[in-house]
């Protein structure tokens, strides 16, 4: 995919999809059992062969594989950027997604069956839009990480920033 990206001299942007419902709930009770977890598991696998060749083609990486942990998965693909010699990864983080502490719980509490009061909540999370995808690209972000957004903000993140496009 990277080749034909590289080939078609048009800008471009490479997108992940990594991320359900019930692999943002692992990927929280895993950053519960370790604070450096919580992304996507296949993350690096996915990331390692492309890396390199989309920071020298000038090809952003946008995807949700930060999962319950954005700022977890960002550390380590500085890490594995440092292995690669990239020595410096312009990586962004969108968060405010995760609604499981206690101050996003406290708004949820009036939302929730009286019956799921004592209930461990494993996840909660909202959908957030493009918007923050957009202003970390025209930022000149070469990787931007996210935790839950709407799918389709993948894409229109992307071309909010390409186009100039409004939010509206």
């Amino acid at each position: 995919v990277v080749e034909t990206l590289m080939a078609g001299g048009l800008p471009a942007v490479l997108i992940f999809e990594m991320l359900a419902e019930r692999t943002l709930a692992q990927a929280q009770l895993a950053r519960r059992a370790d604070p450096q977890a919580g992304f996507a598991p296949r993350m690096e696998h996915a990331v390692a062969p492309i890396l390199a060749r989309c920071v020298q083609h000038k090809i952003p990486i946008v995807s949700n594989f930060g999962a319950a942990n954005p700022r977890a998965a960002a550390q380590r693909l500085h890490a594995l950027a440092r292995i690669q010699g990239i020595d410096t990864l312009r990586i962004a983080v969108v968060e405010g997604d995760d609604l499981a502490d206690p101050a996003g719980q406290a708004l949820l509490q009036p939302y929730l069956d009286p019956a799921c009061a004592d209930q461990e909540l494993v996840s909660a999370n909202v959908y957030l839009g493009g918007v923050a995808i957009a202003e970390a690209l025209r930022m000149g972000a070469q990787v931007v990480v996210t935790g839950r957004v709407a799918d389709p903000a993948l894409v229109v993140g992307p071309a909010l920033a390409h186009f100039g496009w409004a939010e509206d």
